[in-house]
């Protein structure tokens, strides 16, 4: 086994190694920023939010954008350790009047299966949006099991599991500014 790192961090019984540096993800957040003023800039739009591993991202990306928009919040539920279970729950459904023929900005923290999107904006366009943007902070494309239209993409990362930067692992690690990817070699 090889000796601890003081830059590794320990959740549950799990060690994980910094990936993604808090800069790198403030970096590339504020490109996103820019590209979402430059697709939506005549309009104030609707961010839509997925709870919960969305928020820290969505609260940089909204102010890097600058663009002066309502913020509702969504739930799903897929995940149940470091697996998705395959089955999408919705939890917390979008504020209709938030959506109906506007331009919409729905929030993600990573798509991977593709499983989530796939069953989440369907019930989102039933609701009439003008436009739907959907921006990822993270793909994993070599997960992806079905296909989704992702606008804009953070970083496209492998298959590992990850948390930080309000993805967590079993209720751990959101409040990391930057991202950990689970360590193989502890």
């Amino acid at each position: 086994m090889p000796p601890p790192h003081s830059d590794r961090i320990r959740l549950h019984e799990h060690t994980f190694r910094p990936f993604l540096g808090e800069e790198e993800i403030q970096a590339r957040v504020a490109v996103l920023g820019q590209e979402l003023r430059d697709r939506l800039a005549n309009g104030a739009p609707s961010f839509v939010v997925m709870l919960k591993g969305a928020f820290v991202f969505a609260a940089d990306l909204v102010r890097a954008s600058g663009l002066d928009g309502e913020v509702c919040f969504v739930r799903t539920s897929s995940y149940v350790g470091t697996e998705s279970e395959g089955k999408v729950k919705l939890l917390l459904p979008p504020e209709e009047e938030l959506v109906r023929a506007k331009d919409v900005v729905l929030i993600e923290d990573i798509v991977d299966s593709g499983l989530t999107m796939q069953a989440f904006v369907p019930v989102l366009e039933a609701l009439g949006p003008r436009s739907i943007t959907l921006v990822t902070l993270l793909h994993k494309p070599d997960a992806q099991r079905v296909p989704v239209r992702i606008d804009l993409v953070g970083f496209t990362i492998p298959t590992k599991f990850v948390v930080g930067y309000g993805l967590d692992y079993d209720g751990l690690g959101r409040q990391l500014p930057a991202i950990y990817q689970l360590a193989e070699d502890y």
